[in-house]
C-alpha cells in the first residue's frame, strides 16, 4: 500500500514552522531510540532523557490541537507524539516496550516528517477582531 504524500497546495497539510522544526527533532530522536528498540537493545538513558524533553517541548508547543484530516501536518505531528509518551510511559514504569510498538513509532516518525521535507508550511490566516 502506497503512503499518501503530502500536497503542497493542499490548505490542509499546513504546518507552523516551529512545529515543523520540533517534528524534525523528535523525528530524529524516537527514530534513534526505535532502532535500538526494535532489535530489542537497550536504549541509553542520556537518550531517554532527551526523547523526554523533546517530547514535552513537542507537546507543549502543539497543545492538544493535534489536527484532524489524514493530510494534516499537525495531526501527523500529534500521532507520533502521543506515541512517544506511550513508549516513555512504559518505560518509566519499566514496562518492556514491544519491538512491534518501536517499529510503529519509527513508521509514524517517517509519515510525519515527509510533511517536513516536501516543504509543507503554515498558510496565514487573517486575525479576526
Amino acid at each position: 500500500m502506497k503512503r499518501a504524500q503530502p500536497d503542497r497546495d493542499d490548505a490542509r497539510v499546513a504546518m507552523q514552522p516551529e512545529h515543523a522544526r520540533l517534528l524534525a527533532d523528535l523525528y530524529i530522536l524516537s527514530s534513534a531510540a526505535a532502532q535500538l528498540g526494535g532489535y530489542g537493545l537497550e536504549v541509553p538513558n542520556s537518550q531517554w532523557r532527551a526523547l523526554v524533553q523533546q517530547t514535552q517541548a513537542a507537546r507543549t508547543a502543539v497543545g492538544t490541537n493535534e489536527g484532524t484530516g489524514a493530510n494534516d501536518g499537525r495531526a501527523a505531528l500529534g500521532q507520533l507524539i502521543t506515541m512517544c509518551e506511550e513508549i516513555i510511559k512504559l518505560y518509566t514504569t519499566g514496562e518492556r516496550c514491544a519491538p512491534a510498538i518501536w517499529r510503529e513509532v519509527e513508521r509514524l516518525g517517517r509519515d510525519a516528517y515527509a510533511y517536513v521535507s516536501a516543504g509543507v508550511t503554515c498558510r496565514r490566516e487573517p486575525l479576526s477582531d
